[in-house]
């Protein structure tokens, strides 16, 4: 008992850094969309994810190599799991506050459990879409209320961010139904990390044409912006990503998620601390707002 009790904590503290760890993503990524190509760091981010995840890859598999009929499948993850939502992270932060985009990811469960009522026929209830008007509103009341007014574009950011809500739920649910048909095959079934490996991949096969359009070496790069990019690719991508499937193999995806409500809140926090953002009560009511229509859209009949 002390054994499993100890393992329970031990998975909670890992969930819970994880989703510290995507949360101050956000403020670091508006610090270095300040005046660098966007499309690069983003490109030069997944250069070094890619070396430790297929390094990983071989030394769990004992082979990098995957079925050639998944190849199109991951291509098409890849184009909206990186290309388009990494485009539409550094965009919207460039555009608006990076605390106030971090409250707007937190409707990305409600729009996978909207989309997945649509692709895969889940049953889309009153709660279901109750939970979409309140996140909604949640993202409008910020959107309107938020006091981080000094910024380019606030209008355009906030509706950015919302895109990459929008490509990041499509990628969800149709990694959902990839994994679900090849569940029941007798075949070889992917693993999580060679689904992410591969994914990875081809999402940032995509970024390539677009980074060189940006010339990205007539660029001055300091050591702090190296540092930056370095911590979305190991702390954010890498550690966060073997933190939350250890932690979903442990206590479950169901408990799981619910830790992903965290992440707004860290990234308003740490918005503030790092970038010296405004806060304010609209935060707050936009979050809970928001929270709501997750745990409706989340919750049991």
């Amino acid at each position: 008992m002390t054994l499993t009790l100890s393992s329970t904590w031990g998975s909670y503290l890992k969930l819970g850094l994880t989703m510290f760890l995507w949360g101050v993503a956000w403020p670091v990524g508006g610090f270095l969309a300040r005046g660098l190509p966007l499309i690069s760091i983003a490109a030069l981010r997944y250069v070094v994810v890619l070396l430790v995840f297929f390094v990983l890859l071989r030394l769990r598999e004992g082979s990098v190599g995957i079925p050639r009929s998944w190849l199109g499948t991951f291509a098409f993850l890849g184009l909206l799991s990186v290309t388009l939502y990494q485009a539409f992270f550094l965009f919207s932060v460039h555009y608006a506050a990076a605390g106030d985009d971090s409250l707007v990811i937190g409707l990305s469960p409600i729009m996978v459990a909207v989309l997945a009522s649509f692709i895969v026929k889940e049953s889309l209830g009153w709660q279901k879409v109750a939970g979409l008007f309140l996140g909604l509103a949640g993202v409008v009341l910020i959107s309107q209320l938020s006091p981080n007014v000094d910024v380019p574009n606030r209008a355009l950011g906030m509706s950015l961010v919302v895109g990459g809500v929008l490509v990041y739920a499509l990628y969800t649910v149709y990694l959902r139904k990839f994994i679900t048909a090849h569940n029941g095959d007798s075949g070889r079934k992917p693993s999580s990390l060679a689904i992410i490996t591969w994914v990875s991949f081809f999402g940032w096969l995509f970024l390539i044409p677009f980074s060189l359009l940006e010339q990205p070496w007539t660029y001055a790069w300091p050591t702090d912006a190296w540092i930056g990019i370095l911590y979305l690719a190991l702390l954010s991508t890498v550690v966060g990503y073997l933190f939350y499937v250890q932690g979903v193999a442990a206590i479950g995806a169901s408990r799981a998620v619910i830790f992903a409500n965290l992440v707004p809140v860290f990234g308003v926090l740490s918005s503030a601390l790092i970038l010296a953002e405004k806060l304010s009560i609209w935060h707050v009511v936009s979050f809970a707002l928001i929270f709501l229509g997750v745990y409706l859209v989340n919750r049991k009949h």
